[in-house]
């Protein structure tokens, strides 16, 4: 983009040059020839003087330094202008307005750079709001889940509980909420990972059919506990290379991420199937609540969230997805959503057949 940008105002800079050159000469040619019609009118009628023509090439000469000069400041301030406002804007968003547009005037490559500019500004805008947003999230999974430890605990070391019945229950909260900070604890770090290019991916023969109906039989008893019908559809073709155990993580994120949005009596189909000879596709369908249109080109996005105001029995942290992403594109493929508010989403993960 830069480097097409740069051409384009070379090209431009070189052509008002040759226009420039092209009016001086012109205006030269202009100038002598009205100079030689006058010469030969003044030879004829002998009242010429040499002081005359001069003041007359003084004139042409001026005339076309000043039509040069006329013409060089406009096609630079054409040039410049829009340039100063992107490097004002620039500007402004290193600051941190992500608010600030510039005009768009052209379709040329400095128009489509103002527009790279706005899109970039929207973008970081999207992703400080995500990050305030996602600090303030993770303070609250933090803060209730720390809260229950502690209360129960407390209970439980100064032998409060009424009956050995009641002291179990307490136990049982305290050892849940500690997995659930476990799980957060988890995914930050596998992001931190991320960020930093540590996490590796080990290929090796993996049978999907056998991997994706492993994840659905371990997360069968909690779909049961919430009433929804999670079945589980595919054909065997032999092995890929792949990280089993990542595959099975991203596998894991999305059924798990349907389950939190489809309601009980609601269904939850995970589908694996071969598409073409180039690619599989592992689908898990729900039945669920859908994803608004506006959000859907943010859904794999870190630390995004469609509602915000879930309760915490929704749970999540928007860190889920944005390992799928991950995940699936460190194998080479990539994974896509088709969604509509209220009437359920469907996940698609499609990785290279090798």
């Amino acid at each position: 983009m830069i480097d097409a940008i740069r051409n384009s105002i070379a090209i431009k800079i070189g052509l008002a040059i040759i226009g420039l050159v092209v009016v001086v000469l012109l205006a030269f040619y202009v100038s002598l020839h009205q100079l030689i019609d006058q010469v030969l009118i003044l030879q004829r009628a002998a009242h010429s003087t040499i002081d005359q023509i001069e003041i007359w090439l003084v004139e042409a000469g001026i005339g076309a330094v000043l039509m040069a000069v006329g013409l060089t400041f406009f096609l630079t301030n054409r040039l410049i202008q829009p340039l100063a406002r992107i490097e004002s804007a620039a500007r402004e968003i290193e600051k941190g307005d992500y608010m600030i547009k510039v005009p768009v005037q052209s379709a040329d490559e400095i128009g489509r750079l103002g527009v790279s500019i706005n899109d970039l500004a929207e973008h970081l805008h999207h992703l400080d709001t995500s990050r305030k947003e996602f600090l303030a999230d993770v303070a609250h999974e933090l803060r209730t889940p720390l809260t229950y430890i502690k209360g129960y605990s407390e209970v439980v070391f100064q032998k409060m509980a009424q009956s050995p019945e009641e002291e179990h229950e307490y136990l049982r909260i305290i050892y849940e909420q500690s997995t659930h900070v476990e799980h957060l604890i988890d995914d930050l770090f596998s992001l931190a990972q991320l960020d930093e290019g540590a996490w590796k991916i080990i290929k090796e023969p993996t049978d999907l059919f056998e991997l994706v109906q492993r994840v659905v039989a371990n997360l069968k008893p909690r779909a049961v506990q919430a009433q929804i019908s999670l079945m589980f559809f595919g054909e065997s073709f032999g092995p890929i290379m792949a990280d089993a155990a990542r595959i099975e993580q991203a596998v894991a994120n999305l059924i798990d991420n349907a389950l939190r949005y489809t309601c009980a009596g609601g269904r939850i189909d995970v589908l694996l199937r071969l598409t073409g000879s180039d690619f599989v596709e592992i689908a898990v369908k729900d039945t669920g609540s859908g994803i608004p249109e506006e959000d859907l080109p943010y859904i794999f996005d870190r630390l995004y969230r469609v509602d915000k105001s879930r309760s915490r029995r929704q749970g999540g942290t928007g860190l889920g997805l944005a390992i799928v992403k991950q995940i699936t594109q460190a194998h080479g493929g990539f994974v896509s959503v088709q969604s509509k508010a209220g009437e359920g989403t469907t996940m698609i993960i499609r990785l290279p057949f090798y």
